[in-house]
């Protein structure tokens, strides 16, 4: 089990930054056969959210590898890669069956945001921040959270409408940000793993280009 409370920063070039922490993992369906590193372009994905923390902890080299191959190798149009796959996944992935980025995201809302979400709740916003907030961010799980729905959906903060954030321009300058977010999201852990094949990366080998 991993240790840190996730965060979520607003910085444009770590916007999807997380840290994995001790919560946010479902228990494993057993019915789901879980896919070999191979076929993640086929059907068949990984949703286990235990298993999906497991794989990021084993593949964390070969992910920062693959994140500096990236770097210098990406194609002209990798931004509308990475959309195309990030669209793929979310038509797959049922994120009401998950939450997993809202119960265990520290996340830094906007202060138009949080008097929505303090006023819905029917507080003031100095007694949402004492009861929510520390240092400014707001804990997890999101006290706007129902079973795994949000109950201000159409209402909800920019930066939980653009999470995994696969479609926000710029995609190699955001890497670090990804990596983190494959560990929690069901998402962005099988599209970062198909563009490893969609991009015929050359694992293990160093660009003799840098």
């Amino acid at each position: 089990m991993l240790e840190k409370p996730y965060s979520l920063e607003t910085n444009p070039d770590t916007i999807s930054r997380v840290v994995v922490g001790s919560k946010g993992t479902m228990p494993s369906d057993a019915r789901m056969k879980p896919p070999k590193r191979t076929e993640l372009s086929s059907p068949e994905i990984e949703t286990d959210l235990s298993r999906i923390q497991s794989l990021s902890r084993e593949h964390d080299e070969e992910n920062w590898e693959f994140r500096s191959w990236l770097k210098q190798n990406a194609p002209d149009d990798i931004d509308g890669i990475v959309q195309a796959l990030s669209q793929k996944y979310f038509a797959l992935i049922d994120c009401t069956q998950c939450a997993n980025c809202c119960r265990s995201l520290q996340a830094e809302f906007k202060k138009s945001e949080l008097h929505t979400i303090a006023e819905t709740l029917g507080q003031s916003i100095k007694e949402f921040e004492k009861q929510f907030m520390s240092e400014g961010m707001v804990n997890p799980p999101c006290p706007m959270l129902d079973g795994k729905l949000c109950s201000i959906y159409d209402n909800r903060p920019e930066v939980c409408r653009s999470f995994p954030h696969l479609e926000k321009p710029l995609f190699t300058t955001r890497l670090m940000g990804v990596i983190d977010n494959v560990a929690i999201c069901p998402i962005a852990f099988n599209a970062y793993e198909e563009l490893k094949t969609k991009l015929a990366w050359p694992k293990g080998r160093r660009d003799l280009r840098r």
